[in-house]
């Protein structure tokens, strides 16, 4: 087994070299090269957006805190109540529970 293990390495190592002679180590640069690529195209800003023409940014104020000024929704959802109601009979107070549907508004 470990002499399985010791030509699968080497095969491993043979094929790594080989692929690194055929890449050459005079294409390898390191860091970024210089040339003219893509992402200094990218880097570059645009003229036409800083020229100075007859058109000016204007700003709009946005005011979008809409809960300050009573822009609030109420929404509404139906839930189970429980009612309970007591009455007298033969000489004792008894007690009746039910459940029912009601609405309920929950403010956002």
């Amino acid at each position: 087994m470990e002499r399985r293990l010791f030509l699968t390495g080497m095969l491993g190592v043979a094929g790594a070299a080989a692929l690194a002679s055929l890449a050459g180590s005079g294409k390898a640069v390191a860091g970024i090269p210089g040339g003219n690529g893509i992402l200094d195209e990218l880097d570059k800003p645009d003229p036409t957006v800083f020229e100075d023409g007859e058109d000016q940014a204007e700003l709009e104020q946005v005011y979008h805190r809409h809960w300050h000024y009573g822009h609030r929704r109420r929404r509404r959802r139906r839930v189970w109540r429980r009612v309970c109601r007591r009455y007298w009979r033969y000489g004792y107070w008894h007690r009746r529970c039910w459940r029912e549907r009601v609405w309920i508004g929950i403010w956002l």
